[in-house]
């Protein structure tokens, strides 16, 4: 998340998601990290604005002191909350070198943070560009394979965004895109996926 993009039509979309899924008990204690590089730019009513984008309590929104551009490992050992996080990163998922690595969390932070607590849910954004959505959640799901317990994702797409949901708990993705699908209905197929590893 950057400051300059606070307040966009995606925070809307983030925000409904997200509250339906709690309303439908398949998100529990959510919080929520902005992963704002520019975060000591931000002031106490652009934080309240982002609770109320992503209709979360303002309690539920983390704040960090280490620097996500100069101290990577500090910043994800604050996360001290251990059930379901949402994770809003500028552009997603890094499965390469990128040029403005603070835009991007990798495969090792986010296995670690999913091994904090094998059944909670991690969401994460992820922005698209020059390929087709489902294609870019191929790359990042051949990057992921995290080390120990298996791990399950399922997605909800547009033609530049989507929101993935990562778990080593199975049972608790599969319900998260039933529901997707459910919701959908005849769309479905073009707009939610599930993987799980073996």
């Amino acid at each position: 998340m950057n400051l300059r993009y606070l307040g966009d039509a995606l925070d809307h979309w983030k925000g409904s998601l997200l509250a339906r899924l709690r309303d439908e008990n398949l998100l529990a204690k959510l919080a929520a990290d902005a992963m704002a590089a520019d975060g000591p730019q931000w002031t106490p009513s652009d934080w309240e604005l982002l609770s109320k984008l992503i209709r979360l309590p303002r309690q539920h929104i983390l704040e960090h002191t280490a620097s996500l551009e100069t101290q990577r490992v500090a910043y994800f050992e604050e996360i001290n909350h251990a059930s379901d996080i949402f994770l809003d990163p500028d552009t997603g998922i890094a499965t390469g070198r990128v040029a403005k690595p603070a835009q991007y969390i990798t495969p090792p932070e986010l296995c670690r943070i999913l091994d904090v607590n094998p059944s909670r849910v991690v969401a994460v954004y992820q922005h698209v560009r020059a390929v087709p959505t489902r294609d870019r959640i191929k790359q990042i799901i051949a990057a992921l394979p995290c080390p120990g317990e298996p791990l399950s994702c399922c997605s909800d797409e547009s033609s530049t965004v989507a929101m993935l949901f990562f778990s080593r708990n199975r049972h608790r993705i599969e319900e998260i895109h039933q529901n997707h699908a459910a919701f959908l209905g005849q769309h479905a197929s073009r707009r939610t996926c599930s993987w799980h590893s073996p």
